[in-house]
């Protein structure tokens, strides 16, 4: 049985999703050729999880900058293989400065106190999340009715920026479902899950309100990518490996960094999308 692909996209604006899903389509496709020589299977379906329209009453439109940003794809030129490898070993680097900071937060709650302002400037629509319980639940049903539908198939989850925070809280709550869904790769690109903000918040919006250590979701199966660009500052934390626990089938978030090459944007979701990280874990057993 072939996997499907479904997307959820990051906050703010967006254009119509059936243009959305078709780029975010061609920069996977551009990826996977680029990185991989590979294409994706004609029985892959990919569905999109789109969400804007709940919030903003008109899409954006795809202006000719735009246009130009998206042919920007194909001038990437391929990294070489020991770049990769460089890549991949500077995951398991420790960070001191994260763990001084970490140990700080557990013992006094510092960053917690003075994240939230953060927060609600920087990311409102985060903010807003977590604090709308009618706009926590609209946001969320594209997601749930999707992977409702196709929990007979194997599910590859691709979630950008706002999009990773609600597909953790799905992911924890269809956990929980006689039949969950099972997602045997989730990718979380350009993620604020590391951020202390968004953390304290998580134990509550997945009913949870005991927990003391955040952990993966039960239905991840097989693995969970973390893609960050360390210019990116939606994701200042970079590593969720320290921040998660495994779920029971011993799955953790797995951190991994790129240089996103998106035009004037290292957080935007093409850029991750046709990056090499996606050709090395996400598809390449079920291409042509």
């Amino acid at each position: 049985m072939y996997p499907i692909i479904i997307a959820i996209h990051g906050r703010g604006n967006k254009l119509p999703t059936t243009t959305l899903s078709a780029l975010w389509q061609q920069a996977l496709k551009h990826g996977l050729q680029c990185y991989n020589q590979s294409q994706l299977h004609p029985q892959i379906d990919f569905k999109m999880a789109y969400y804007a329209d709940h919030f903003y009453q008109q899409p954006l439109v795809l202006s000719a900058a735009t246009k130009t940003s998206i042919r920007h794809i194909y001038s990437v030129k391929q990294l070489p293989p020991q770049h990769h490898q460089q890549l991949l070993l500077s995951t398991s680097t420790p960070r001191w400065g994260t763990k001084i900071a970490e140990w700080i937060e557990n013992k006094l709650s510092v960053f917690s106190f003075v994240a939230k302002p953060f927060l609600k400037s920087l990311l409102p629509d985060i903010h807003h999340y977590f604090h709308d319980a009618n706009y926590q639940h609209a946001v969320e049903q594209p997601l749930v009715k999707l992977l409702n539908q196709y929990q007979h198939r194997p599910i590859i989850l691709l979630s950008h920026s706002m999009g990773t925070v609600i597909a953790y809280n799905v992911l924890h709550q269809l956990s929980r479902q006689t039949t969950p869904p099972q997602i045997s790769t989730w990718f979380t690109f350009g993620s604020p899950l590391g951020l202390t903000s968004v953390k304290g918040f998580l134990p509550k919006i997945t009913q949870q309100p005991s927990v003391k250590a955040l952990a993966t979701p039960d239905c991840v199966t097989e693995q969970w990518i973390n893609v960050s660009d360390k210019r990116d500052i939606v994701c200042i934390d970079h590593d969720l490996s320290d921040d998660y626990l495994a779920n029971r089938h011993q799955i953790k978030p797995k951190d991994c960094y790129i240089t996103n090459d998106y035009p004037g944007n290292s957080h935007k979701s093409y850029g991750y999308l046709w990056s090499h990280v996606i050709a090395k874990y996400g598809i390449p057993k079920v291409t042509l």
